[in-house]
């Protein structure tokens, strides 16, 4: 699978377990976010990207972000490693019509 169809893939998954956490808390899904972080600076390592849900309490009160977290951040974590290397087998999740 080349690069493009990994990252495809990633997205997939990302909001699958976004979806899943925002459930999960009793809260509907809004949608994503992923803040990158800054370049490093010479010889220090990078740092991680950190996801967010956008998510609504069903009461209808204000959205709110929620750092993903537990096994949905695990999940998104192993995700990310296979759409940066393409090593090992796709990890599980989004749609199925993408994996080859």
């Amino acid at each position: 699978m080349n690069p493009s169809r990994r990252q495809a893939a990633f997205e997939e998954i990302f909001t699958s377990a976004a979806r899943a956490f925002a459930r999960r808390r009793g809260l509907a899904y809004a949608g994503t976010i992923r803040k990158l972080p800054p370049p490093p600076l010479p010889g220090e390592r990078p740092g991680a990207t950190r996801y967010y849900v956008n998510a609504v309490a069903r009461d209808g009160a204000a959205p709110g972000l929620l750092e993903l977290s537990g096994g949905a951040l695990a999940e998104v974590r192993r995700a990310e490693r296979w759409a940066e290397t393409g090593e090992g087998p796709q990890p599980r999740g989004g749609s199925r019509r993408l994996k080859q």
